[in-house]
């Protein structure tokens, strides 16, 4: 048995226990015991599950991407000051003062990428969770967590779709129509990672960053990585699919949620949240029958005015004496 896989047993069995639980909650609330859709349910709910668990790290996720974004202006005039500087000296001042201003600024870069590390075991975990199956419902394996010899056999018989849980791509049981579901689910993956990139390097990058090489490169590579999909997809069992397909509809709730919540300065999404305060803090003034922050403004311009016209007044009678003499 390889390290990875022993060190991937412990959330294997977490997750069968999690599956199996999820799975006697719904029956007890109605659904058909055994194969059927209360295990793709369950799947499902795995991911809420899991998204809830990771709430703190998802926090500290938005508020790193908003201070990083934040400082995209500053990182790119760091850029520009060692452009065409390709020395071995230039290249370690660069990232001295790089990462100098991280650490004026409170900045982690990598706490914008925690969550998708912590991710990246559970999906493997997932995967051979569901690759065990098999063996554990023919009797040549060990019961896994929860999943027992029965629950095995009726999680392998559970369709959704055409497409049972177990289905590979390349491999299906399920025929052309399980294949058909797998392209759908893997479609749909790219398109709403594609969609949650483009929202968040168009609406949440400050307008003066999104100019340069490397703002180019950043779409590209944003736009370009959904496609791993394809590659990976294929070899999936559909359950896992399922799993990414509904992990992938929170993250882009979770990006639409950031664009309005926690916008990065400078972007456009945040010119649209300051607008929607600014109009939110009106109607507060207008309900409390206070002047609009308009007139506000305009009262304290007037009242600044007439303090410098009265200033000059004071001190033209002296500066005409001084003329004068």
């Amino acid at each position: 048995m390889s390290l990875i896989v022993r060190l991937l047993m412990p959330l294997e069995w977490l997750i069968a226990h999690v599956l199996t639980s999820l799975h006697a909650l719904l029956v007890r609330c109605g659904m058909d015991d055994g194969p059927g859709s209360a295990w793709c349910l369950s799947l499902v709910g795995l991911v809420v599950v899991i998204r809830l668990c990771l709430l703190p790290l998802f926090l500290r996720q938005m508020r790193a991407m908003r201070r990083t974004q934040a400082l995209q202006p500053e990182l790119a005039r760091i850029r520009r000051r060692y452009t065409g500087r390709s020395d071995p000296r230039s290249r370690e001042a660069m990232q001295r003062e790089t990462m100098a201003l991280y650490q004026r600024q409170g900045v982690l870069p990598l706490a914008a990428f925690l969550p998708t590390l912590v991710q990246g075991p559970v999906l493997c975990a997932l995967c051979g969770t569901l690759q065990s199956l098999p063996g554990i419902a023919a009797g040549g394996a060990d019961a896994l967590g929860g999943i027992d010899r029965v629950a095995a056999a009726a999680i392998e018989a559970s369709h959704c779709g055409p497409a049972r849980l177990s289905d590979v791509f390349l491999a299906p049981t399920g025929g052309l129509g399980a294949q058909a579901m797998a392209l759908v689910a893997i479609a749909a993956m790219c398109a709403t990672m594609m969609a949650q990139q483009w929202l968040l390097l168009h609406r949440n990058t400050p307008r003066e960053a999104m100019v340069g090489p490397q703002f180019r490169m950043q779409r590209v590579t944003a736009l370009t990585m959904p496609l791993i999909y394809i590659v990976s997809g294929v070899h999936l069992p559909f359950g896992v699919l399922l799993y990414w397909m509904t992990n992938n509809l929170c993250n882009f709730g979770q990006a639409m949620a950031q664009l309005r919540l926690f916008p990065a300065p400078g972007s456009l999404a945040g010119e649209r949240k300051a607008a929607r305060d600014h109009a939110r803090e009106n109607m507060r003034r207008v309900a409390a029958g206070m002047p609009s922050l308009e007139e506000e403004q305009a009262e304290r311009a007037s009242c600044a005015a007439q303090t410098r016209r009265a200033r000059e007044r004071r001190h033209r009678p002296a500066s005409r004496r001084r003329t004068r003499r």
